[in-house]
């Protein structure tokens, strides 16, 4: 390229340059996202409903997932993921009677010995981890944000959400209860991994 060549390609590029607002350099390094806006109304008006659609009970999605020839095949029959390389999450039902309550931790938990005699661990928070609410949702998706931090931030909003449903309930031990949830995996579970609920109820 030459020199006189390369002083107008610069010039040009200075000439596009503009001065902006404090508030739209905010939004460049942090741009507003209307799934983050809504994220209330996402969780009640949809993720919900859908997780309560699905939700299988668990002994029968239990003896599904051992049964299935793969689990590939599984994850397609029984559960949903977005791309081959996350894990598949199951919506799954829980009902019984709550043997324990550990709040002792910020990442508070329920054991439940559901109606199949299995004993079921389910997150109540206020921290609750992983992305399994998340990423059970067919509505949204890594696409819709294209930016790891704000579909972390995402995530962490539909779990408070989930946290406090449950805080509202204060589930004690003895009460009878039935969990609408999501548990995710990589391979076919041999016992009930911890759920994420979406909806608690005392029976």
């Amino acid at each position: 390229m030459s020199r006189r060549l390369w002083l107008v390609m610069a010039t040009l590029a200075l000439g596009s340059c503009r001065i902006v607002s404090q508030q739209e350099l905010a939004d460049l390094k942090n741009p507003p996202n209307p799934a983050m806006a809504k994220v209330s109304a996402t969780y009640q008006q949809k993720i919900v409903p859908q997780v309560v659609s699905e939700a299988k009970p668990l002994g029968e999605l239990m003896a599904s997932l051992t049964a299935a020839k793969d689990f590939d095949s599984a994850c397609k029959a029984l559960g949903y993921r977005s791309q081959d390389e996350n894990p598949c999450v199951f919506s799954v039902k829980i009902q019984g009677a709550v043997t324990e309550v550990n709040t002792t931790s910020r990442s508070g938990k329920m054991t439940v010995k559901d109606i199949s005699g299995q004993d079921v661990v389910v997150q109540v928070g206020p921290i609750i981890r992983g992305t399994a609410l998340r990423d059970v949702y067919k509505g949204a998706s890594y696409q819709d944000f294209n930016d790891q931090v704000l579909f972390g931030d995402y995530g962490r909003a539909i779990n408070n959400l989930a946290s406090a449903e449950v805080k509202k309930l204060q589930p004690k031990v003895g009460d009878s209860v039935e969990v609408d949830g999501v548990f995710s995996s990589w391979d076919v579970p041999q016992t009930p991994p911890d759920v994420t609920p979406a909806r608690v109820v005392r029976k």
